[in-house]
């Protein structure tokens, strides 16, 4: 799965152009498979994609369109989606995107992702880690953007307290 550091995002998007450049030979957000949660009022920019979770709710596709592929990635049957939208809705974080009546599922780039390779600050590592739970973390009503807002902040919640600690205690 893809990572994004924290501490290291800067929020410049060049992942989101890496990925729709590679995808889709274009320059537009809309196309990309990663998406930067940018939440000015706390200074925190976080680059989101599939965390492939444990619970994967979005694979409660009513026509059975998803499936796993061999690196845990989300896998999309063209052929059997609707556009139904009903994936985009029940992931908790908000890392689905929608373009063209299909959804849009980090795909890992066929094992190298071009969001990783592109990250001018590194803050963004391909891991091979077990699936990670997202039960504990509360699933944000709303659109996908106020979801990743909500993952974003719960994600930088530790390291935002040890900002405010060591400007707290000062030099």
């Amino acid at each position: 799965m893809i990572c994004c550091d924290v501490q290291s995002c800067v929020g410049c998007r060049t992942c989101e152009v890496a990925c729709a450049d590679f995808h889709f030979g274009a320059v537009s957000p809309a196309l990309s498979r990663i998406r930067v949660a940018k939440l000015e009022e706390i200074g925190i920019d976080l680059a989101i994609a599939c965390v492939a979770c444990a619970e994967r709710p979005c694979l409660e596709c009513p026509t059975e369109a998803l499936s796993v592929g061999e690196q845990g990635q989300i896998c999309v049957a063209e052929d059997l989606c609707t556009g139904c939208e009903a994936c985009v809705h029940a992931c908790p974080i908000g890392a689905i995107g929608f373009f063209d009546d299909h959804p849009l599922f980090c795909d890992l780039c066929g094992g190298d992702p071009q969001c990783v390779a592109g990250c001018p600050t590194r803050a963004l590592a391909f891991e091979n880690k077990s699936a990670p739970s997202l039960a504990t973390h509360s699933h944000a009503p709303g659109e996908p953007a106020r979801r990743r807002a909500a993952y974003a902040r719960s994600v930088s919640a530790p390291v935002r307290e040890k900002w405010m600690a060591g400007w707290r205690m000062g030099p």
